[in-house]
């Protein structure tokens, strides 16, 4: 009697489940790569404005006017300059702007980002 080896791999079963997870994985990932870009941005951006006005006194129409400036160069398009908060806590001061932004998915499927973006000085 001959010994029969079991065969193993991918069934079109599997394969099918196995490509549906990957290609869903792969467009939330394709979606919500570009929105983080823009936080990183925003945040940068942030600490440049607060890096530009070393010393002085800062206003808020000045971080408007700075985020403005900045923003329009690297193509902001969830923050306004209005959105910008200024707190002064003694010697301290906070920039922070939060948002959110919603990103269709499929169907009635969404997903929902939010974001905070701060920087001390």
């Amino acid at each position: 009697m001959r010994n029969r080896q079991r065969q193993r791999g991918f069934t079109i079963t599997g394969f099918i489940f196995t490509a549906i997870v990957v290609v869903g994985a792969l467009m939330i990932g394709f979606r919500t790569v570009p929105s983080y870009i823009e936080y990183f941005t925003v945040k940068k951006i942030l600490v440049q404005v607060l890096d530009s006005t070393q010393g002085g006194a800062i206003t808020l129409a000045e971080v408007r006017r700075g985020f403005d400036r900045r923003s329009s160069a690297d193509y902001i398009e969830s923050v306004s300059p209005n959105d910008i908060e200024l707190q002064k806590i003694g010697n301290q001061i906070t920039l922070s702007a939060s948002w959110t932004k919603t990103l269709h998915l499929v169907g009635n499927v969404s997903l929902l980002l939010e974001f905070e973006a701060t920087a001390t000085r």
